[in-house]
């Protein structure tokens, strides 16, 4: 059955444009499989067709309803072909070396998805100077959200090195609706998504016991999300400038361990060692750039994906927006200020107000959709996005071939250059840096700032943790009593 996008994966259509396209993707490095043999574009596309009855609208490509009247349809797209999705990201005899893949990743990630074919791709370079594969997958992200693409991603993986490859199903698509059939579609579409916005907003207010009351004061923390985060401006920064097509993705590791000290001496999370540690790199770029660091307004997407939809594709997403304190010079009060930010924000009611805001898209009469969605992207509500995702500690493999290294990419609206996205994977965190390379040229240099605020911050976290010891072993001494022979006594 045709398959209608709610509001909020469409708006992600309407916020393309030339020079933003709005995939999620993901750059990767795998070792050689450890069958000795190299991976094969013929194997990899036997693995992923054997795999599709798992995520059906993989095989789905974009209806649209005549005269726009309300959001598309995903429908079986009847010419699919794997050849078209799994494809070679260079020559099969080519070996790129490090230098050359990310050239030819960059090249993939600068080219926009077709809208007449299923909205995803995966490229591979067979093998690599160094003997093992290069990867790179992206998709619309009209299509998946962060979350859901690593879960598309892990679809794709195998827990196990000797995994046996599914065989490929019979599968006939059905046919496309009819314009006709489509429009009546749309009407009784559009009011149903109308009645789950409606719903979406009576559910969070209570039951409908609770009356006027629980629905004003629900209303009343949508406007709370509203004026507090969408309606106060983003500061200007170079980081919003315009930009074009063209995109790198600049990756850097960090230990989980180092992050996982810092946050067990500052009592923080891990997402707010990552934040503190991007507004330093941050502060560092604008210092080599000449210019006065200043505080800058960052969205953080959070998942409000239940756990019985965990394998859901589409976009079950709210929204946060965090000040990243890049004008404090001190790197214990840059941790500080994020952890306050992210505590007051953990304890509102903004995470369901904001997602209400998002959720009310639906509400509004179609040709006013695309205006509020680019509002929402605009360069006014926040300067760059920060996007956490967390990922498996465990290895994966493609075809026995073991997944090294991956690294994320979170899309970029219109006047927005920069983005980060960060990816755990076994011991180590993936920086993902996406940019706009002649918008943003400094994004070459953002791997080693990082690593300096990361540094800064282990610093600080070592000199809390030897002041606690100091201060304990101070108190133990102040308030203990020698003890005689056969006796001992504390306070």
């Amino acid at each position: 059955m045709p398959e209608h996008l709610s509001s909020l994966d469409s708006s992600f259509l309407r916020v393309e444009t030339a020079s933003a396209h709005m995939h999620v993707a993901w750059s990767a490095r795998l070792d050689a499989p450890e069958s000795g043999s190299r991976l094969s574009l013929e194997a990899l596309r036997a693995s992923v067709a054997g795999r599709l009855e798992r995520t059906p609208r993989f095989r789905r490509r974009l209806a649209h309803v005549p005269g726009g009247m309300s959001e598309p349809y995903w429908v079986d797209d009847e010419q699919f072909d794997i050849a078209r999705h799994v494809v070679l990201l260079c020559d099969p005899d080519d070996r790129p070396d490090e230098r050359r893949f990310r050239a030819l990743a960059d090249r993939a990630l600068s080219e926009p998805l077709e809208r007449t074919r299923p909205l995803w791709r995966v490229y591979l370079a067979p093998t690599m100077a160094d003997g093992g594969a290069g990867m790179v997958a992206k998709f619309h992200h009209a299509l998946v959200d962060g979350r859901s693409a690593v879960e598309v991603a892990l679809l794709l993986f195998d827990v196990a090195p000797d995994a046996t490859p599914a065989p490929v199903p019979d599968w006939v698509p059905e046919r496309e609706p009819g314009k006709a059939r489509l429009a009546i579609g749309a009407l009784s579409g559009g009011a149903a998504e109308s009645l789950r916005a409606a719903r979406g907003v009576a559910r969070i207010a209570g039951t409908p016991r609770a009356g006027g009351a629980r629905m004003y004061d629900t209303v009343r923390r949508a406007a709370m999300a509203v004026g507090d985060d969408l309606l106060r401006p983003a500061p200007a920064s170079y980081l919003n400038v315009p930009i074009g097509p063209k995109r790198t993705l600049v990756g850097h590791r960090v230990s989980f361990d180092h992050v996982a000290q810092i946050r067990a001496a500052t009592d923080t999370t891990v997402n707010d060692v990552c934040l503190a540690a991007v507004a330093g790199a941050l502060r560092e770029t604008a210092l080599a750039r000449g210019e006065t660091p200043k505080a800058l307004k960052a969205m953080v997407p959070v998942n409000v994906r239940p756990d019985a939809e965990r394998h859901a594709l589409g976009n079950r997403i709210s929204m946060a927006f965090v000040d990243l304190p890049v004008g404090l010079s001190s790197p214990a009060g840059r941790l500080s200020a994020v952890r306050r930010v992210t505590a007051e924000f953990k304890a509102s009611d903004k995470p369901a107000a904001t997602g209400t805001v998002f959720g009310a898209l639906g509400m509004l009469p179609t040709p006013l959709r695309t205006g509020a969605a680019r509002m929402v992207g605009s360069k006014r509500v926040y300067n760059l996005t920060v996007s956490n995702i967390p990922g498996p500690r465990v290895p994966l493999y493609v075809l026995g071939a073991r997944l090294r290294e991956a690294y994320p990419v979170v899309p970029l609206y219109e006047e927005h250059a920069l983005s980060i996205g960060i990816f755990g994977y076994l011991d180590h965190l993936h920086f993902g840096l996406y940019a706009d390379p002649e918008a943003l040229p400094d994004v070459a240099a953002m791997p080693a700032a990082l690593s300096a605020a990361m540094l800064a911050l282990r610093r600080t976290a070592k000199r809390g943790s030897a002041r606690t010891r100091y201060a304990g072993e101070l108190l133990r001494r102040t308030y203990s009593v020698q003890p005689s022979p056969g006796r001992s006594v504390k306070a």
